[in-house]
């Protein structure tokens, strides 16, 4: 045999391979729908998943209500701590000017003092001198 024979022999099992899959397939589907909605106990078993299925549903909607309103209230708390520190920044920095304005007072008039003092000591000096 050539390869192009083996290539279309092996093309052909390939398909009926395929073909057999896809057959049990629907098979085991259309069993396993004659069981759940044909039989009694099947419509049994199909009513309880359904029941499970709607009772889970309701569990998570339920846990995810209380998930948000968890994280509404966080960041709520996040909201509020934040503007409390911002007052906080707030009132120490117009602490920290106010102590500013205070020291710049301070400064000018022991200056003004120093200055006066400088100005009476060259007198002395001044007049010392003269009388030398």
């Amino acid at each position: 045999m050539n390869t192009k024979e083996e290539k279309k022999i092996n093309n052909t099992d390939s398909k009926t391979t395929k073909f057999v899959a896809f057959a049990l397939a629907g098979l085991a589907i259309g069993a396993a729908a004659y069981y759940l909605l044909g039989t009694k106990e099947g419509r049994k078993t199909l009513n309880k998943a359904v029941d499970g299925v709607n009772g889970l549903s309701k569990t998570l909607k339920a846990q995810a209500e209380d998930g948000l309103q968890k994280a509404s209230h966080l960041a709520n708390r996040a909201k509020e701590e934040y503007h409390r520190v911002m007052n906080l920044a707030d009132d120490a920095s117009h602490e920290a000017m106010d102590k500013a304005k205070q020291y710049k007072e301070e400064a000018k008039k022991l200056t003004k003092k120093g200055l006066k003092y400088a100005e009476g000591a060259a007198k002395g000096a001044k007049g010392k001198i003269d009388e030398v």
